[in-house]
């Protein structure tokens, strides 16, 4: 067996954790929120207020007690797109290399998002 089978590719999305983005399809259209958490092994991202699904929760302790929660469920990358913090609009973003760091930049206003 060779190694190239072994090694994991280390994906990159225009999405990181913390970012505004908005959905561009599917039942939760035109919705926007917060990147909780990226998902790259599915290609999923946690987007808060969005694909909010309940759940039947066991009680764990006192502090935590049985019940419906509410709780978002993992989105598709493909179907979110970025907001600019700049121009406020969806946006594209290009890769350049400023000081040896990738570093995204939006195609509308021409600002970083870093």
């Amino acid at each position: 067996m060779t190694d190239d089978k072994n090694k994991q590719r280390r994906t990159k999305f225009h999405v990181r954790k913390n970012d505004l983005v908005e959905v561009i399809t599917g039942e939760e259209r035109e919705r926007r929120g917060r990147v909780l958490e990226v998902i790259p092994e599915k290609t999923m991202a946690i987007v808060e207020g969005v694909n909010l699904v309940k759940k039947h929760q066991r009680a764990r302790s006192q502090a935590k007690p049985s019940g419906i929660v509410t709780v978002p469920a993992p989105v598709n990358i493909s179907n979110l797109m970025l907001i600019c913090p700049k121009c406020g609009k969806r946006a594209k973003v290009r890769m350049e290399k400023i000081e040896n760091k990738r570093v995204r930049i939006c195609k509308k206003c021409g600002e970083s998002l870093e």
